[in-house]
């Protein structure tokens, strides 16, 4: 849960960014970005639920001193790709691609979350933002230059991430934003064959360096985000399996809740200031958050809303839908079957023709004849000449065709 102060938003000026995001969202329905379900506010606060995600992000991993290999990597790359693909799809560039804002859930999958400083595109795929804004570490030159980026400078900081995972560290390290850039400007950061670690494969490498390329003409994904699907590293993935969530994720952290420090709830008292009195009494604090709107995601005018996004994985989701029907349609038609074996079987006990009956009476009789012969063989104290051998004479006259049929 977000927890955001309208004083300090105001303060901040980036009251309107936050009205965005929550419209934004409102809007974003996929498996691997962390839905909005309910949004609301206060005289003080304004609220956004999201999807609980109880595995952490992956900031708290490194933290952890968690070591990724290449198989969990591949898992988490593959599930940003299908969030991002779901994102580009609907002009959207997230621009703020970081471990901090990439959460497990419990079940070890990946969710995208925090579209604070996202862009929604409205023309053509061609257009693109020159507006400044990200963390430092993991922004494409083209943005930290203040030049004109789009959908290929979300790519870099996926590279970014694939690097930090494997090297256990940044490509471009500095103290602030303008050491980064200085060092942006002098090299370029490709992963060599002696640097590379024991137990990482050179196409994970190939891959990471052709993210990491400076100019976004050359840089892997320019084409379309196709490019990553189809990589060497990647081109043999299932990914029907991943949408579907049916591959079991390589990494599922401990069960239980990681709360993140960022997300406590604020103290009253701090908005009892001066300075925020002050602001409280403004007549930009009474107007600024009018468009905030209540968002419920479970009520049918926000679902007709959310399907207004179109969903380049949806015919994963028709599969699976026609998978499960056909899968009920077997099932029940293996029922039915049973179910009338069964009844054949009942009519053919209680269907006995009389022909069959006398048959199965001449067959015993003969038999406890035939076991009385035996034991008069065998020195029983029986008379052989009592005991009537003939065989039972059966009146066929009196059976009709139509009972004998």
């Amino acid at each position: 849960m977000k927890q955001l102060s309208k004083c300090k938003l105001i303060e901040q000026n980036c009251y309107e960014d936050i009205i965005y995001e929550q419209e934004l969202c409102s809007r974003l329905e996929h498996p691997f970005i962390a839905s909005l379900v309910f949004s609301f506010q206060d005289k003080d606060y304004l609220y956004m639920i999201h999807d609980l995600m109880s595995g952490g992000d992956l900031r708290y991993w490194y933290i952890q001193k968690k070591i990724f290999n290449e198989k969990e990597c591949k898992f988490i790359v593959s599930c940003i790709i299908l969030a991002l693909e779901y994102l580009h799809t609907n002009k959207i560039i997230h621009r703020d691609l970081k471990p901090e804002n990439i959460l497990f859930d419990k079940n070890g999958y990946i969710h995208i979350t925090d579209f604070g400083i996202a862009k929604q595109l409205e023309n053509e795929p061609e257009e693109h933002v020159i507006h400044v804004s990200g963390s430092p570490g993991y922004m494409s030159p083209e943005a930290i230059f203040k030049e004109k980026h789009s959908y290929v400078s979300d790519f870099f900081s996926l590279g970014v991430i694939c690097y930090e995972m494997m090297m256990k560290k940044r490509p471009y390290i500095g103290k602030n934003r303008q050491e980064i850039k200085e060092k942006m400007s002098k090299e370029q950061v490709q992963i060599k064959k002696n640097e590379i670690p024991k137990g990482w494969s050179s196409e994970f490498v190939d891959f990471i360096n052709k993210l990491l390329i400076k100019n976004p003409e050359n840089r892997l994904g320019y084409k379309g985000i196709s490019e990553l699907k189809f990589h060497p590293w990647l081109r043999y993935h299932d990914w029907k399996l991943i949408y579907l969530k049916k591959e079991k994720a390589p990494f599922i952290p401990p069960k239980k809740v990681v709360c993140s420090e960022e997300n406590a709830v604020e103290n009253k008292k701090d908005l009892n200031t001066a300075k925020f009195l002050k602001i409280k009494q403004s007549e930009l604090y009474q107007k600024a958050f009018i468009n905030y709107k209540y968002f419920n995601k479970y009520s049918q005018k926000c679902q007709e809303k959310l399907k207004k996004f179109s969903n380049p994985h949806c015919f994963y989701d028709e599969i699976q839908k026609k998978e499960i029907a056909f899968k009920e349609i077997a099932e029940k038609m293996e029922k039915e079957g049973k179910k009338i074996k069964n009844e054949e079987n009942k009519k053919r006990k209680d269907s006995f023709s009389p022909l069959q009956a006398i048959k199965t009476k001449i067959f015993n009789n003969n038999k406890k004849l035939q076991a009385k012969k035996i034991s008069c063989q065998v020195g029983d104290n029986c008379d052989p000449q009592k005991v009537n051998l003939n065989p039972i004479k059966v009146n066929m006259k009196e059976i009709t065709i139509e009972e004998m049929i």
